[in-house]
């Protein structure tokens, strides 16, 4: 595994409950790509009660969620695990939309209650 392409986004509608698996996913807060190890840091959340996985194990994807506050702070800056620039396979096919390299989007983070609940999206990158 090369390791995981992790996203954190705002819930669309009422972003005072936490979300299920199936919930929309609202604007991306932040993208990027984390070593095999990446996930590491939601799971010490988990442990400690601030996150919750929603579904998980399987790469296909993780799904978390967690109230701002207990994210935000960890992935404005650096977030946990980033790999940058972006590695990629020989065999992969990249898309349109392949970023390449980690996006925080500052200005939609700054707006986000700190009692929102957010959604964390993982997939594992075979």
């Amino acid at each position: 595994m090369l390791g995981w392409n992790i996203s954190v986004y705002r819930q669309t509608g009422d972003t005072s409950s936490p979300p299920t698996e199936n919930s929309p996913k609202g604007i991306c807060l932040a993208v990027w790509q984390a070593d095999r190890t990446g996930l590491n840091w939601l799971h010490e959340l988990v442990k400690e009660g601030k996150v919750i996985e929603l579904k998980g194990n399987h790469g296909y994807p993780n799904l978390y969620t967690a109230i701002a506050k207990d994210l935000i702070g960890k992935i404005c800056k650096k977030p946990p695990g980033e790999q940058n620039p972006w590695l990629y396979g020989v065999n992969d096919i990249l898309g349109e939309d392949y970023q390449g390299k980690t996006v925080i989007n500052q200005k939609e983070i700054k707006k986000c209650a700190s009692d929102e609940w957010l959604l964390v999206e993982a997939w594992d990158e075979d």
